[in-house]
């Protein structure tokens, strides 16, 4: 998920779906899963940039049937006299056209479709994404700082950006999660500094170390930019904090509610 010029009166065209294979799985830590996306029907995808979004279509929850596109005159679409399958956006983590392999990492958090479609998804599984990737967040190249800030949810879109950040762009990067367990390597550049978050067993509310820390936070000198990617409330009030408290232009400001407490289906244009 990343950045969005839409707004209310802006129409949301779909992009057509696309039939793919499952083709890896890997375990990156206790709660993420990397899933690897395959087959012909990739081919001609693209990405435009970091933290962009697509869709996943989930199987029916009850009879596990999957709902596959069909080759219309047009292209791909769902048959039309069955119910839209479920979906839920994610972040494309890496995408390599000379393979047609595309990845995506999800959390495992114990509830939810995509979350128990993670836990249980194999090589040779079938799926269906949407056809393109959106929202790409595109940097300012003659900003002096970056500031990045986000939970677990948003790993796979702050490391695009990371990898996409000139070396010569100092940016500092705050992430809560679960524990050290949940870190995971982020591209390395040596201007860039990154501080992991622990909520810990205790269950301490999300996105709460994450406001604690952006208490003390230095702000650097000149023009900068900052991203924010996390529970919507806590994105909310980060949001505010550079505003009100630290008297920031709100224009530089990228603020992107992932997901709600208690709301499975968040929409996926929450930009706070």
């Amino acid at each position: 998920m990343s950045s969005s010029n839409e707004t209310p009166s802006t129409p949301r065209r779909r992009s057509p779906p696309r039939p793919v294979n499952i083709v890896g799985v890997r375990q990156l830590s206790p709660r993420t899963v990397r899933v690897t996306f395959g087959g012909e029907d990739l081919k001609g995808f693209e990405t435009k940039g970091p933290a962009e979004h697509l869709r996943v279509f989930f199987p029916d929850q009850v009879s596990g049937k999957l709902t596959l596109p069909v080759l219309t005159p047009e292209g791909y679409a769902f048959p039309e006299d069955v119910e839209r399958p479920i979906s839920r956006t994610f972040t494309p983590r890496t995408w390599n056209p000379e393979t047609t392999e595309l990845e995506i990492d999800f959390v495992l958090h114990g509830e939810g479709v995509a979350s128990q479609w993670a836990a249980n998804v194999k090589p040779g599984d079938q799926a269906v994404i949407s056809g393109r990737a959106q929202g790409t967040y595109f940097l300012d190249y003659d900003a002096d700082w970056y500031i990045l800030v986000g939970d677990e949810t948003a790993l796979p879109a702050i490391a695009t950006i990371i990898e996409t950040l000139p070396a010569s762009i100092p940016a500092q990067v705050y992430l809560e999660v679960l524990d050290n367990a949940e870190e995971q390597e982020l591209p390395k550049l040596p201007l860039v500094q990154v501080f992991w978050l622990h909520r810990g067993p205790d269950k301490v509310p999300s996105g709460q170390m994450l406001l604690s820390a952006l208490r003390n936070i230095s702000i650097p000198r000149g023009n900068g930019h900052i991203w924010i990617g996390c529970e919507a409330s806590v994105a909310r009030s980060a949001k505010r904090f550079f505003i009100e408290e630290r008297s920031l232009d709100e224009t530089i400001i990228h603020a992107q509610g992932y997901w709600q407490h208690g709301n499975l289906n968040h929409p996926d244009h929450d930009v706070a």
